[in-house]
């Protein structure tokens, strides 16, 4: 697939989520709804989320995309990557608050790893007593998502959690995503994953000089 005809496709594909969300958010009652508190600057992210390939022997440690409350966006690509370099676009205060409410729904906020790991663990023992299939991912991946707000509240009779903040970690997300479907948890996170690597390839990124 072509490079321009690939970039409208995320395009498309993440204009589609933000409208799907804001319309959620729509014919949703306030009090169901989650609340976040953040200070519109550039001087945090919000938003982080980057790809941990354990097979690179020199890792990029800066986060392949970063999301301030401002609504700034920063994309940066590692040198060993053809689009190598740093990226800039601005979103919305209705954007944002689009995408943290998705991380939310997703459950990537409150993801429970332990929960999620078992669930996991179960259905793979159910897999290899079915099938005898044994499973390895020999160049490992680690998706990572942060998440810091001020305040975060899962609905308005929630408890609020003051200076919030969240790591999701799962190793080959995308590889599990396909191989246990059946797993709400991962499935939701790898969508939610997805949406933000869609937001990483946005053409309305600039390039910085």
């Amino acid at each position: 697939m072509k490079t321009a005809n690939l970039h409208i496709l995320l395009f498309v594909a993440f204009s589609a989520f933000l409208a799907a969300t804001v319309h959620a958010a729509n014919g949703t009652p306030a009090s169901l709804q989650p609340i976040f508190h953040f200070a519109a600057a550039d001087d945090m992210p919000v938003i982080e989320y980057t790809l941990d390939h354990h097979m690179l022997a020199q890792r990029d440690p800066t986060p392949l995309l970063r999301v301030y409350g401002s609504g700034r966006v920063q994309v940066h690509f590692p040198v060993y990557m053809k689009k190598a370099g740093d990226y800039e676009m601005q979103l919305s205060r209705t954007e944002l608050n689009a995408l943290l409410r998705m991380l939310a729904d997703k459950g990537v906020m409150d993801f429970d790893a332990a929960a999620i790991g078992q669930e996991r663990k179960q259905l793979e023992m159910t897999r290899k007593a079915a099938t005898g299939e044994l499973f390895n991912v020999s160049d490992a991946t680690d998706t990572v998502i942060n998440i810091k707000l001020n305040q975060y509240q899962r609905t308005a009779s929630s408890p609020r959690i003051n200076g919030f903040s969240s790591q999701f970690r799962w190793r080959n997300l995308t590889s599990d995503a396909r191989r246990f479907s059946d797993s709400t948890g991962i499935t939701q996170a790898a969508n939610a994953a997805a949406t933000l690597q869609a937001l990483c390839e946005h053409p309305g990124l600039q390039k910085l000089p």
